[in-house]
């Protein structure tokens, strides 16, 4: 009964502000009036001599009054109690410490400032006594307050039996999941203890909480503690580390729960306090690198910018990273109707203050009409080309279509961007690109050559192409079709046991193209540090575990490796040099480049060849541009005799490709 009526009471000083107001107000009133008074009392020992008591009774409105005053000034009747912290205290210290100086000052210079001395010349030491009593109790209250919502008001809310809790962690990070927890009962939580690998503070204690570790004995920590849950609080920690400490809990049999990662904290999107399921991000995470003097701010802000492919997975964080930058007009260029509806809603969701400077733009990038009438019109100073087709199996189905949407229509758009005076242009690679077993790989290897031949004869145009790996999460990824299957119930299918991939987060993965894009100089090829290459059936072992399933329960499949799929990705071409930028996660590859005549002429003939005859002469045009390109035998075994030959004798197109020497070198790589 009595909870319910402190709540009530709450609430009602909740919902009128002004009537709160008055109650504080009347509270340090009251305060204020009572330690005066019993400071007088302890200065005289308890008898005050008759002759000082018209000085109290004169100076008490003078020196409340004072008191109050400057409480108005230093907050003292606007904050709430039930958040009081380090802020609320020391504001309370600076106001009285600071009416304390005043009233000294009255006792000293107030006489000669006309003030009769029975207004200001209280006893010194009686000021003191007061300014230490009301500090104290005003303090004491507070924490109080505080307190008794804590541990009274929400016991009636707390579960009969709490989880017992370890938190991992013992930094601000989990200080502050402690405090949050302790204040937040209903959440059926009960912290049992910390678990740390730094030796230093191993039998410490946090608000009661005792520090013990290391982390790999946390099986055994829990079974003394009894504990049944942990919450990992360690934001900066690396992917790599995550993974061994989820291990080690997997291990022990421990369900947990984590804290966002320190990147999306310093966004200010999330609090540390927000706890949630470890995911797959979580595992991959690394430390974030920002060049100093916030260059892509500058290069962004105010500018008009296009984004194409802005309805996919590396297009919309773009658009979402750089509306942040508050460019004057930002298009978004997509051809899928439903994509660009939903990144559209993405942005209102996450920036409704700065959604007015964007445009919607429903063309595909293959129109070239289309796309030089909105090059036109919106007359942008950069673009970044993110449209294209990235999934592997389905290139080696429709090489033809993926020449002339990856390579062709980037040359076309390099060329028309060029033509109207755009002054940055980034092509969004792969490192599929680098010595490609693809189709996919092989067309996005082409459109960094079509493009640098483009910036080569350019008079104006800085354009550089930006390589990077898997991002988790997109279309084409492994991942969500893994969640798809474990969801399903299994099994996992992993075309190997032995392959492995790169994988960058969205979020970083474009946070670092933006970076790259204020680097170098035009015709420059950068290549993101990807970290360390992943093991694909470990990830798929970690999102088993991640789901609180088992191998038993959700099997591996191995299928075998599909067309144009390669074992292990590589991070170079073939001869290909590396030097570095001012960025510790970019580099600048340095492949060769073909004489702008040779590719100038094998763009013409793979448009004809792409519109006219399929499959097979796209396939050995992209190894005549490509050396290094190694197609899948399927495409050699398709090729019409020993020789594949594709002529038009009053025509520009002629294309003759030895099929038995793509076999042979397809089988020498293999072996090597």
């Amino acid at each position: 009964m009595l909870s319910q009526l402190n709540r009530a009471f709450l609430h009602f000083l909740t919902r009128n502000a002004g009537v709160r107001v008055l109650v504080l107000f009347a509270f340090h009133a009251t305060v204020f009036a009572a330690c005066y008074a019993l400071a007088y009392m302890l200065r005289f020992d308890f008898n005050v001599p008759r002759n000082v008591i018209p000085i109290f009774k004169w100076s008490f409105p003078v020196v409340v009054g004072t008191q109050l005053l400057i409480g108005v000034f230093f907050g003292f009747y606007r904050g709430w109690w039930r958040y009081v912290g380090i802020a609320d205290v020391l504001r309370l210290v600076v106001g009285l410490s600071t009416a304390t100086l005043l009233l000294f000052g009255f006792w000293y210079v107030g006489t000669m400032a006309g003030i009769e001395p029975r207004y200001v010349r209280s006893p010194r030491g009686a000021l003191l006594i007061d300014w230490a009593f009301a500090l104290l109790t005003l303090f004491g209250a507070r924490i109080c307050v505080r307190l008794g919502r804590s541990h009274l008001l929400g016991r009636d809310a707390v579960p009969d039996k709490p989880s017992r809790v370890i938190i991992i962690g013992a930094g601000d990070a989990g200080e502050t999941l402690l405090r949050e927890v302790e204040h937040r009962p209903s959440l059926g939580v009960k912290v049992v203890g910390f678990v740390d690998d730094h030796r230093a503070k191993w039998d410490a204690v946090i608000r009661g909480i005792k520090v013990t570790g290391p982390i790999a004995d946390i099986a055994a920590i829990a079974d003394q503690l009894g504990a049944d849950e942990v919450l990992i609080a360690i934001p900066s920690a690396s992917g790599k580390r995550l993974r061994e400490i989820i291990h080690h809990l997997s291990e022990a049999g421990l369900p947990f729960k984590t804290i966002p990662g320190i990147d999306h904290l310093v966004s200010g999107k999330v609090h540390v306090t927000q706890i949630r399921p470890v995911n797959v991000e979580d595992l991959l995470r690394r430390d974030r690198v920002e060049l100093p003097g916030d260059p892509v701010s500058a290069l962004f802000r105010g500018k008009r910018v296009i984004v194409t492919g802005a309805g996919g997975t590396i297009g919309g964080e773009l658009a979402s990273q750089i509306l942040q930058f508050q460019p004057e007009r930002l298009v978004l260029v997509e051809r899928s109707e439903f994509a660009l509806y939903d990144i559209r809603k993405r942005l209102t969701r996450e920036a409704p203050e700065l959604i007015s400077c964007v445009t919607n733009a429903l063309v595909d990038v293959q129109q070239k009409t289309s796309v030089r009438n909105l090059i036109e019109s919106v007359e942008p100073q950069i673009v970044i080309h993110a449209a294209a087709h990235k999934h592997v199996p389905l290139g080696e189905e429709n090489p033809a279509e993926y020449v002339r949407n990856n390579a062709l229509a980037t040359r076309e758009l390099a060329e028309i961007c060029d033509e109207f005076g755009v002054s940055r242009f980034v092509l969004i690679s792969t490192d599929k690109a680098i010595n490609p077993t693809s189709v996919m790989g092989a067309s996005k290897r082409a459109a960094e050559i079509l493009l640098l031949d483009v910036v080569r004869r350019s008079a104006s145009m800085k354009a550089t192409a930006v390589r990077f790996g898997n991002v988790i999460g997109s279309s084409g990824s492994v991942i969500p079709l893994f969640m798809e299957q474990i969801a399903q119930g299994g099994p996992l299918t992993v075309t190997d046991p032995d392959v492995t991939r790169y994988f960058l987060r969205t979020s970083e993965a474009v946070s670092l193209v933006l970076q790259a894009a204020t680097l170098g100089s035009a015709g420059d090829v950068f290549m993101l540090d990807m970290g360390e290459p992943v093991n694909i059936a470990e990830l798929a072992r970690d999102l088993i575990r991640l789901s609180n399933h088992t191998e038993e329960e959700i099997p591996i499949v191995f299928t075998g490796l599909r067309p144009g799929e390669k074992l292990f990705e590589e991070i170079r071409l073939h001869g290909e040099s590396v030097r570095p930028t001012v960025h510790p996660q970019i580099v600048v590859t340095g492949a060769e480049q073909p004489d702008s005549a040779v590719v100038t002429r094998w763009a013409a003939r793979a448009r004809e060849a792409c519109a006219l005859y399929g499959a097979a002469p796209a396939v050995a045009l992209l190894h005549e541009l490509i050396p290094e390109y190694t197609p899948a035998l399927e495409h050699l075994e398709t090729a019409a005799g020993p020789k594949l030959q594709v002529r038009r004798q009053s025509g520009s197109l002629q294309v003759e490709t030895s099929v038995q020497r793509l076999k042979e070198r397809s089988i020498a790589q293999a072996t090597s």
